[in-house]
Formats: C-alpha cells, sequence, structure tokens
C-alpha cells in the first residue's frame, strides 16, 4: 500500500513500548488520525524526527480506511510553535484548543477545522503578551464556529427579532443564543449585555483586544457552551485554562 503525505498538526503524543509513541494528528486532507511511530523515542534533534506537541508540518503515513490505528513513514515540521511551551497561558490556551478538536473532530476532511485549528495555534505563537487570554478564547469560539455551532448573538433565538445594540438580554444554553430583554423575563442563563455581547462577536470574528474584560466569565460561557453543545462532558484543558486566566482585564 502506498503512503499518503497530508499537511498536519501534532495535538497529543503517548509514549508505547520502549521505543514508540501513538501520535494523534488532525491532518487537512484526512481528519483526525492516530498513527504508531515505530522506534522513534530517542531520535528527536539533528537526524531524527522533530515530533513536538503543536507542531505542524507534512505527515507521511499508511492509512487505511476505518481503521483506528495507522502506521506513520515521517513526519517533517515545518513550524515548531516552541513558545507554546515556554509559556503557561499560551500552553493552556493551545491544549485546551487541542483538546477540543480531539473530542468532535473525525477522520474525514475537514479543511475548516483545519485552518481554524492551524491559525488558532499561530496566533497563541506569536501574540504579545497582553493579547493571550483574548487568543486562548478566539481560539475556542473559532472552533466552535468551524463545527457548525456559532452562537447566535446579533438576533433573538426565541423571537427572531433584532437585538438593539443596547439590549441587556440572557444566554439560552441550549437554544445556542441570545435572548431579548423580552424573551429574557422568566429564563435562566447568564446575562448578556451590550459589552459581553460585542466581545464575544469579536472573539469570533478573530478581533483580539488587550482590554478584554472578564475573561474567566467568557471562558466559564464558552466552556458551558462547548460541554452542551459538542463534548457532552466538561474538558480537562478548560479547568485548567480557568486556573490560569486573570479573574478580569486582558493582561
Amino acid at each position: 500500500m502506498a503512503p499518503v503525505g497530508t499537511p498536519a498538526i501534532l495535538l497529543r503524543a503517548h509514549a508505547y513500548g520502549e521505543t514508540s509513541r501513538i501520535l494523534r494528528f488532525l491532518t487537512e486532507t484526512h481528519g483526525l488520525l492516530s498513527v504508531m511511530a515505530r522506534g522513534v523515542r530517542g531520535k528527536t534533534g539533528k537526524g531524527g524526527l522533530t515530533l513536538v506537541t503543536f507542531a505542524s508540518g507534512e505527515l507521511t503515513a499508511y492509512v487505511r480506511p476505518h481503521r483506528e490505528l495507522q502506521t506513520m513513514k515521517d513526519f517533517e515540521c515545518t513550524r515548531l510553535r516552541a513558545r507554546l511551551g515556554s509559556d503557561v497561558l499560551r500552553f493552556a490556551g493551545a491544549s485546551a484548543i487541542a483538546e477540543l478538536v480531539v473530542v468532535h473532530a473525525e477522520q474525514e476532511p475537514r479543511p475548516e477545522i483545519f485552518r481554524a485549528l492551524e491559525l488558532g495555534l499561530d496566533r497563541l505563537e506569536d501574540v504579545a503578551p497582553e493579547l493571550v487570554p483574548a487568543a486562548c478564547l478566539s481560539g475556542l469560539w473559532r472552533i466552535v464556529a468551524a463545527f457548525g455551532f456559532a452562537p447566535e448573538l446579533d438576533v433573538c433565538i426565541r423571537c427572531a427579532s433584532v437585538l438593539p445594540d443596547d439590549a441587556l438580554g440572557r444566554f439560552d444554553l441550549a437554544a445556542g443564543g441570545t435572548l431579548c430583554p423580552s424573551c429574557s423575563e422568566n429564563a435562566g442563563g447568564p446575562r448578556l449585555g451590550p459589552l459581553a455581547r460585542a466581545q464575544v462577536r469579536d472573539l469570533g470574528a478573530g478581533r483580539l483586544s488587550p482590554t478584554l474584560s472578564h475573561t474567566r466569565q467568557h471562558l466559564v460561557l464558552v466552556s458551558d457552551f462547548v460541554t452542551f453543545h459538542i463534548a457532552q462532558r466538561p474538558l480537562k484543558s478548560l479547568r485548567f485554562l480557568a486556573d490560569m486566566l486573570p479573574a478580569s482585564g486582558g493582561g
């Protein structure tokens, strides 16, 4: 069987035996792939493979349809993203984005998910320190949107009326969007005022601000949304990220 090559991002790595690893990649052409990398432990560096979590590159593997574990031939790293491993908040954000992909992606091509993941990791690697909290949250919302679950922020999810710019409504988690003031009167869910709604909209569009306020509250919103619509369970990496984020403000 001929090997296939595809752009890929390494999301997780586990030791297997004394010399091998099981690696989980998101690939551009085959979706989420688990591969056996035989004899690679202890061979990183000069003359070996660069297999570092969150690295991008060209994966070459023997891929059999409907098989859970494939066999890796080679991985040529093109972007290491070493900064993600040296900064705890960047690492926490990257881990949360990666776990979200791992729990929902499948073994099928979804280029929009691959692009959202690549962009999210690149921004976490490159942005200034004061923008890291916003980059963490933006990366999560953009993965959510790539999966097809973007929240409705501009129209009431119940009565379909356009929300005024100054509207103070509530976020209906089950319905996946904002309720207008009238529909919010007897509803539960967190309040979502004009500023918070604008901030969520900006994060989903990839617009980052160093003055982003209430970062932990923003994380609770996206975490609850992910749990309800995508993961069906709280993600461990989101709890870790919550401990790392500042209580308020962007820095």
